[in-house]
């Protein structure tokens, strides 16, 4: 097996695997804005007699973790051509991957799985899920007068900036979005509509994203720094309601809009979303903000890691008072009475925040003396997790 990094010469085969694999049809356009973006993305192959037989793509983001800003490598793209499955380049390419991030110190991978079984096996594991909603016109919120006004159309992109930068903030793992993020994925639709609330001191509190078709009022966003803005931006929806017969929106798993209903019978789903890897320990704990403590804490951690070996080994954590991290290797042997056994996938989702270290423990997927995971739960903050974009 021959990996190799492609380069713009290798853009057409490319593009006809993703086709192939993908099941969709590109026009022209979309090609060229492809074109466009190639050479911003490490993208790996594997060749078999000159041909390209598979390939994936490791697109540069930044995620919010606790409001600290993390490099994170966007796993994308994968694919191969049928006659060369069952040959393990997939699982070829995907340890290459994460040595070419560990390499870039993109500590921490995100990507969207076609099986979470499969991609558990190379160490992702799920982190983010949302609620999807249908809201039939008649279930719609009640129309509120707020102090401030809602305007229709485009702001400015300094003016959404600022809003989803604010909103961001407060969830795990949603992307930072730089400007060509803004214009090449997020409002690249010429039908989607703009809606922002402004407080009665003129400043946006809030937006929506939307479009309005075939009597349908879907969101693609929606965004509120407060209970105001929420108020507001619902009842400039609910103001379609001679036009539409429905709503629909997704939002983060813990969204309270049915509750705050009349009549709450809606429909819902909750929907699992997006898997992430831990990709170096060492770089993704050093700098990650634990909680203030009451006195310095110290846990070993042993990390089970198949196919990133230099997370595999007994580590020993160190956490200042001000919730300062340093993590180091250690050649001693592990004490049972003192050291937490863990796998990537579920150090993962524990450090992600998606779930608690003693939920995880009392189904098996973390072992080790009660006193050091109530500690370790004790120095990992709580805040949901969500992601607004797709890749």
């Amino acid at each position: 097996m021959e990996i190799q990094k492609l380069t713009l010469n290798d853009f057409e085969p490319a593009m006809a695997l993703s086709e192939y694999a993908f099941q969709v049809v590109m026009s022209e356009e979309q090609k060229e804005k492809r074109r466009s973006q190639f050479s911003s993305q490490d993208i790996w192959g594997v060749y078999e007699e000159g041909q390209l037989g598979a390939k994936l793509h490791i697109i540069p983001f930044q995620t919010y973790i606790h409001g600290r800003s993390f490099e994170m490598g966007g796993v994308a793209g994968v694919a191969t051509w049928p006659e060369y499955r069952r040959k393990g380049w997939v699982a070829g390419l995907l340890k290459h991957a994460l040595e070419e991030m560990n390499r870039n110190k993109q500590s921490v991978s995100f990507l969207h799985p076609f099986s979470f079984g499969f991609y558990r096996k190379y160490g992702w594991e799920t982190y983010v899920e949302f609620k999807r909603y249908k809201v039939p016109t008649a279930h719609l919120p009640t129309k509120k007068a707020t102090p401030g006004s809602i305007r229709r159309g485009d702001p400015g992109l300094g003016i959404l900036k600022e809003v989803y930068n604010a909103y961001a903030e407060r969830y795990n793992g949603s992307l930072v979005r730089d400007d060509a993020r803004w214009e090449n994925s997020v409002l690249t639709e010429g039908t989607r509509q703009k809606a922002v609330y402004y407080d009665k001191a003129g400043k946006a509190q809030g937006y929506v994203l939307y479009e309005v078709k075939e009597r349908k009022f879907a969101i693609d966003e929606i965004i509120h720094l407060n209970e105001e803005a929420r108020q507001g931006l619902w009842t400039f929806i609910a103001n379609h309601d001679s036009m539409i017969d429905e709503v629909t929106l997704r939002a983060p798993a813990s969204d309270t809009l049915a509750f705050q209903l009349d009549n709450p019978r809606i429909q819902q789903e909750i929907v699992p979303y997006f898997m992430a890897r831990i990709v170096s320990v060492e770089q993704f704990i050093s700098q990650y903000p634990f909680a203030s403590q009451d006195s310095p804490l110290q846990i070993l951690l042993q990390v089970e890691d198949a196919h990133a070996p230099w997370n595999e080994g007994v580590w020993q954590l160190n956490v200042a008072m001000n919730g300062t991290a340093s993590i180091w290797k250690t050649s001693e042997p592990a004490s049972e009475d003192q050291t937490i056994k863990v796998d990537i996938q579920a150090l993962t989702t524990v450090m992600m925040g998606y779930r608690r270290p003693t939920e995880m423990a009392q189904i098996g997927r973390i072992q080790g003396p009660t006193p050091a995971i109530k500690a370790l739960e004790r120095a990992i903050p709580e805040r949901e997790t969500y992601l607004l974009d797709f890749f």
